[in-house]
């Protein structure tokens, strides 16, 4: 997660304090008060009840990312001990594993709208690897990408129309006109719509008992079932 750490105009300095039922919990150092990492909430101290405002951000491959920003530079501190839990082999076996009941250590989409929140099983998108779905009355489509660790939130909205999408290839495309769109970006590449963008839904990368534990009423998209507002 990436998130803006200004509050009321002052920049916090945030550390690392250790997991709290497994989650990571951060402070800060100008008043104490203590972190959530996956929703940005503060949970103790001074701040308490206060959230940082989350930055789109993207849990992707090295080889995919340097792809897209051929320039980027890495961060590396060389004190740290190199530990590789989660890689591209590691990711895409958990959503290639196939069916079976959701457990704690499954890889979820975590959307949030303004009232309401929903999770998207990577191993249930996996077959068909797009969701067009609707949270809280906000058209959405969340795409899966080949690599099996990509995902993206849009709202599947262009202009005046609601889009329906499905996966083509590594790409994506909507239903309505047949026009590719670029999952990474949201463009419109080739086709009626060429040129449109969609906009991107800040969403969250999570192992489940990490995002149950901190919206707890969220419900679970199922293929096939009635949308739940």
């Amino acid at each position: 997660m990436v998130y803006d750490r200004t509050i009321d105009g002052e920049t916090l300095d945030l550390g690392a304090v250790g997991l709290e039922k497994g989650v990571f919990l951060l402070y800060d150092q100008q008043t104490g008060s203590r972190w959530n990492q996956i929703v940005g909430r503060a949970v103790q101290g001074p701040l308490e009840g206060r959230s940082l405002r989350k930055r789109p951000s993207t849990l992707t491959t090295w080889g995919r990312w340097r792809a897209l920003h051929p320039d980027t530079t890495a961060f590396s501190d060389p004190r740290l001990a190199g530990r590789r839990r989660f890689t591209e082999e590691s990711v895409s076996r958990v959503t290639l594993s196939g069916e079976g009941a959701i457990v704690g250590e499954d890889l979820i989409v975590g959307v949030e709208g303004p009232s309401s929140a929903r999770a998207y099983l990577l191993r249930r998108m996996a077959p068909e690897r797009a969701v067009n779905d609707t949270i809280d009355g906000i058209p959405i489509v969340v795409f899966l990408a080949e690599d099996a660790v990509t995902a993206r939130v849009f709202r599947r909205t262009a202009g005046e129309r609601t889009l329906a999408f499905e996966a083509a290839g590594d790409r994506l495309r909507d239903e309505e006109t047949g026009t590719l769109w670029d999952p990474m970006t949201g463009d419109a590449l080739v086709g009626p719509l060429a040129g449109a963008r969609l906009e991107r839904v800040i969403s969250t990368q999570a192992l489940w008992y990490a995002w149950r534990s901190v919206r707890p009423d969220t419900t679970v998209w199922e293929k096939d079932a009635a949308e739940v507002e």
